[in-house]
């Protein structure tokens, strides 16, 4: 394998319908795909999403390296890939036929998201029952029915049979993370704890704060998360404060003056600041963005 002097990040793909998009296997067209990534960046090449994707195979079979593990989706299966987990496609089948969804991380409700980052690699693929593959399934195809048709409302039943999907498929990974688990490597499991700290009420501490709820200096706190997941404990803890922001910017009317209060911010100025360097958008822009 080729090595990179850079592992791209992939933003979402502007045609998405306010923080969701989907596409349907087989692809007609993989050339057009490959253009529409920034930076000439092939979508199958080693890389990390800023978003969330849920693969649904109803055909066929796809082999992933997802941070360094083999993993394969075999007919009437699912998998996960979580916000910046490092991974690449290695063989699939031409044949394949399923779903490709991807969600930006704030429509992903908070006990959800929980859930889906305690999963361990292996615990990312879910093979389907007769049951799961009917609900499952009839749940994407609408989804995508409602991607191609002209619908008063589409925004709203779009997020609806995604909340939907996203409640089924937790079903699923609630019962994976119910079974005895392998050895976790020091890192990742104090990199999962951090993770399960960061709440409403202490996305405004400092990684000192965490560090002491863990007895561990905050040193090797910031290591132990850089080394699991690239990035340092600010950046997730201004991460949660974005993500939680634009919740409510896409979910409500409030003045941006209103939610920064409620996030405990004093100075509204300085959270505008925040948001614009951690997404890229003002809270305005982002508002106007995801919103038909």
């Amino acid at each position: 394998m080729q090595k990179k002097n850079k592992i791209y990040v992939h933003s979402q793909n502007p045609g998405a319908v306010g923080g969701i998009d989907l596409l349907k296997f087989p692809l007609a067209d993989q050339e057009k795909m490959r253009k529409s990534y920034q930076l000439s960046e092939d979508p199958f090449e080693t890389h990390r999403d800023e978003y969330f994707v849920f693969a649904l195979l109803t055909k066929g079979h796809v082999d992933f390296i997802i941070d360094m593990e083999e993993v394969t989706i075999s007919e009437m299966s699912l998998m996960i890939v979580k916000p910046y987990q490092v991974h690449s496609l290695k063989n699939y089948d031409e044949k394949s036929e399923g779903y490709f969804i991807t969600s930006a991380p704030f429509l992903i409700p908070n006990e959800c998201n929980d859930i889906f980052q305690n999963l361990q690699i292996k615990e990312q693929i879910f093979k389907l029952s007769d049951f799961e593959d009917q609900d499952i399934i009839e749940t994407a195809s609408l989804l995508h029915r409602s991607f191609t048709a002209a619908l008063l409302n589409r925004q709203q039943i779009i997020n609806g049979l995604f909340l939907s999907l996203v409640y089924r498929i937790v079903n699923l990974a609630a019962d994976a993370t119910a079974k005895p688990k392998q050895k976790v490597l020091q890192a990742g499991a104090i990199t999962l704890k951090f993770q399960k700290l960061i709440t409403s009420y202490s996305i405004l501490e400092p990684p000192s704060f965490f560090a002491e709820k863990l007895n561990i200096t905050t040193s090797h706190l910031n290591d132990c998360v850089k080394k699991s997941t690239g990035y340092s404990v600010t950046y997730w803890l201004q991460d949660r404060i974005v993500m939680e922001a634009k919740r409510i910017l896409y979910y409500t009317n409030n003045d941006v003056k209103v939610i920064a209060g409620n996030l405990g911010f004093e100075d509204h100025t300085y959270f505008s600041r925040l948001f614009k360097k951690v997404s890229g958008d003002t809270p305005l822009s982002f508002r106007n963005k995801f919103r038909e």
